[in-house]
């Protein structure tokens, strides 16, 4: 499975200058639960996994706000039928923000993900098991993309396509 490895790379990426989670990694947990295996009859697919990928960030000093954007930026592009309704968003998604200080929170997130293998022919003989990346999604609608988001002048997001964007 790829995408817990994606996420944490997002979110270490996005929260880490502030929030130490390369220094001390026991802050951001995950596990892969409610695991299923789904074969489908559609041709070139062979299986899919979906599961629920339960995120926890302990002792968060911040803004919630800092773990939602980045996530939602990495929902659009990775999974964007979580967002694509709000009746999908409520199926896919749970957030639990537990206040422990004024400004500090355990974090809980439940998102609902999918990952697609297909088969290929090899030549010569034989197949290679292939990660299926989700399609693109589409952009925004109203201006431009979001390279750079802040909160209170501190930058929450950052692209890291396109870093010299701002």
């Amino acid at each position: 499975m790829k995408k817990p490895h994606a996420i944490r790379a997002a979110l270490t990426a996005a929260l880490d200058p502030r929030h130490g989670l390369k220094t001390d990694p026991y802050r951001l947990q995950m596990a892969a639960t409610k695991l299923g295996l789904f074969a489908s009859a559609r041709p070139g697919q062979a299986f899919e996994y979906r599961y629920t990928l339960e995120i926890a960030m302990l002792d968060f000093a911040g803004d919630p706000a800092e773990v939602s954007v980045p996530l939602l930026l990495w929902i659009q592009r990775w999974q964007h039928d979580l967002i694509s309704s709000p009746e999908a968003t409520a199926r896919g998604m749970d957030l639990t923000f537990e206040l422990l200080d004024e400004d500090k929170y355990d974090i809980h997130i439940d998102l609902r993900l999918t990952e697609a293998y297909r088969f290929e022919p090899r030549p010569g003989g034989g197949h290679d098991l292939v990660y299926l990346e989700p399609p693109e999604p589409l952009a925004l609608e109203d201006g431009p993309p979001l390279h750079i988001v802040y909160l209170d002048d501190s930058v929450i997001a950052r692209c890291e396509e396109h870093p010299e964007v701002t």
